[in-house]
């Protein structure tokens, strides 16, 4: 787990799916002196080699308490949940105040092979979203970095796109929580564009396929600066 009481600069890393080198070589130049990496889910996880994987979990463990990930809709629940870095779903650090919460409904499922490509429990349950509720209301995240975003954001920072309905359940949970408290940002992926909208006060950020965005904080421990969305890593 990332040790956050010791970072001052947090890079997210949008969508990666499966494009291992350039992410690891950007990780590995930025690592360091106060600097940390969270990818935002679609890695890749369950998609790769044996031999693959093992070099993204020695990856993971040689760089434990600097980088890490949460879980996409294109990742293996279960092969998350045992490769080093996996931010489970729900985890909040005190230090930044952050949330993480992973997972998301693959709008292309009826074309994937269960267990292969596509995973029943991509998705947190309606039981663990819930709980995830409860915990998000109670400590009010001043930053929030998922894989999905709720229904508002994507209205806001992609007005063009249709949504499909009923929304799913991840989507859903995530307005209730939008509802229940206005974080100052929300950064996520999975729509495969960098883009940005202010909504309410938060500032939503979706990060397109390999792109980052930098989170600063402050000597104060307080002002949270988020910085870029386009770059590329």
């Amino acid at each position: 787990m990332i040790k956050f009481a010791g970072i001052s600069r947090l890079v997210l890393v949008g969508d990666i799916h499966g494009k291992f080198p350039p992410f690891h070589a950007f990780a590995r130049r930025v690592l360091g002196n106060g600097v940390a990496v969270v990818q935002i889910g679609d890695f890749g996880h369950g998609f790769v080699d044996q031999g693959t994987a093992a070099g993204v979990g020695d990856f993971f463990r040689e760089n434990a308490g600097t980088c890490g990930f949460i879980r996409g809709n294109h990742d293996d629940p279960e092969v998350c949940r045992i490769t080093p870095g996996w931010i489970p779903d729900g985890h909040h650090d005190p230090a930044w105040d952050i949330m993480f919460v992973g997972g998301a409904l693959s709008i292309d499922r009826h074309l994937r092979t269960q267990g292969l490509d596509w995973w029943e429990d991509e998705e947190c349950s309606i039981v663990e979203l819930n709980g995830i509720l409860d915990r998000y209301a109670a400590v009010k995240p001043r930053i929030m970095v998922t894989h999905e975003a709720p229904s508002a954001a994507i209205e806001a920072v992609f007005p063009h796109v249709r949504l499909f309905r009923p929304l799913s359940r991840t989507m859903q949970a995530f307005d209730a929580m939008f509802e229940a408290h206005r974080p100052d940002a929300w950064i996520f992926g999975h729509w495969h564009r960098s883009a940005s909208a202010v909504v309410d006060g938060t500032r939503f950020q979706c990060l397109g396929e390999l792109r980052r965005c930098t989170l600063s904080l402050c000597e104060s421990g307080g002002t949270v600066r988020l910085h870029g969305g386009s770059e590329h890593v």
